[in-house]
């Protein structure tokens, strides 16, 4: 993936982004996984330990590492573009589905006939 930098003077940079580890957790609400992520920027290497994997029925959440500020907040460990973010949610969700660890969501038969519905309507 290339990131174009802000600077039109400047080159873009060339950012690869690789899954190391997935782990499943269980029974820790939604909170589905936790993954550890190569981020290659330019040749140099840095890796993100604890980028969670939160997923309910409705969907799939993949974030960065936090941590709770002096005041009781929570707040971002690390602070990325969102093409990076990006690039790293899709890397982390495809690797929590090789591993088995998320599903994709199978459509119901009702699903099928409300979008066949509204095709029809939309066709009329």
């Amino acid at each position: 993936m290339k990131i174009l930098n802000a600077n039109p003077t400047m080159d873009t940079a060339s950012v690869t982004v690789s899954a190391i580890g997935i782990t499943e957790v269980k029974n820790a609400g939604k909170l589905r996984a936790l993954a550890d992520v190569d981020v290659v920027f330019d040749g140099i290497e840095m890796i993100i330990q604890g980028v969670k994997v939160r997923a309910d029925d409705k969907s799939t959440e993949v974030s960065l590492p936090t941590y709770r500020a002096p005041d009781g907040s929570w707040r971002a460990a690390i602070i990325l573009p969102d093409e990076i973010k990006d690039a790293i949610s899709d890397t982390v969700i495809a690797a929590g589905l090789e591993a088995g660890i998320l599903r994709v969501k199978k459509e119901s038969v009702g699903d099928r006939c409300r979008d066949a519905t509204e095709a029809k309507a939309d066709q009329e």
